[in-house]
């Protein structure tokens, strides 16, 4: 595998993500992480943020044709679908069976499956709750998608995926803000720590701020800075620090 692919997947990073002591509001964040880490989350989720937060695991079989999706691919997909979970949800009638056609996207293990992209399987879960994403990163169901022997795979580099920057561990986290609390408030003068592997991506009238390649045991990362953006909002909010318009 050349440089020309190697050179754009993504490097761990030496530590997890925590703000800088220079950075805003760091004694509110330092008292925050004295607490419960559930207790905390769940505190988060109280204040109802308009935060939405994403997981997402790219895979492609072993051996894959990379340009499309071939019936070698919808096999394989059929055959990974059914040894792992034989029923999924019908669409419409909320009926079970047994799968007979791939679709786009498939409700599957209480996310969802999406395949035609340009990764053959991407399985995806987005919530508006902390809570609820913890507790899916720590589900055993994840472990289905770590088969070496089923999803192409090369020592020294990880999972190998469509774009080089997927792969690796081949997971993304994300959460995506409203771009106003960007322009006012105390987000205003928030610099992504790009240092850590994180980046800000601009969407239509939102803010997403994502880092790839977490890993198992790397998702701290991603819980210290969201809720450090939450609390630096919920200060606003509260008037104890600059407010932003509702």
């Amino acid at each position: 595998m050349g440089e020309e692919y190697t050179k754009f997947i993504p490097i761990q990073a030496p530590s997890d993500w925590e703000p800088p002591s220079h950075f805003t509001a760091i004694d509110t964040w330092e008292k925050f992480k004295k607490t419960n880490w559930e207790e905390g989350l769940s505190y988060i989720d109280s204040h109802r943020l308009p935060f939405t937060y994403r997981f997402r695991i790219a895979r492609n079989p072993k051996h894959s044709t990379y340009t499309k999706r071939t019936e070698k691919t919808d096999q394989f997909l059929n055959s990974f679908i059914e040894e792992n979970d034989s029923q999924i949800e019908d669409l419409n009638s909320g009926k079970k069976h047994p799968i007979l056609e791939l679709k786009q996207r498939i409700p599957w293990n209480s996310g969802t499956l999406v395949m035609g992209d340009e990764d053959h399987i991407r399985w995806e879960y987005v919530t508006d709750s902390l809570l609820e994403l913890n507790s899916v990163l720590k589900s055993n169901f994840l472990t289905k998608f770590e088969a070496e022997d089923k999803f192409d795979f090369q020592k020294g580099i990880g999972f190998i995926n469509s774009c080089p920057t997927n792969s690796g561990f081949g997971d993304k986290l994300s959460v995506s803000i409203p771009a106003r609390l960007a322009d006012s408030g105390e987000l205003r003068d928030f610099r992504l720590p790009t240092d850590w592997g994180f980046y800000r991506e601009e969407l239509k009238g939102r803010l997403v701020f994502f880092r790839k390649n977490f890993g198992p045991n790397r998702k701290n990362s991603f819980f210290n800075l969201v809720s450090y953006l939450a609390l630096l909002v919920i200060s606003g909010k509260e008037g104890t620090k600059a407010s932003f318009a509702p």
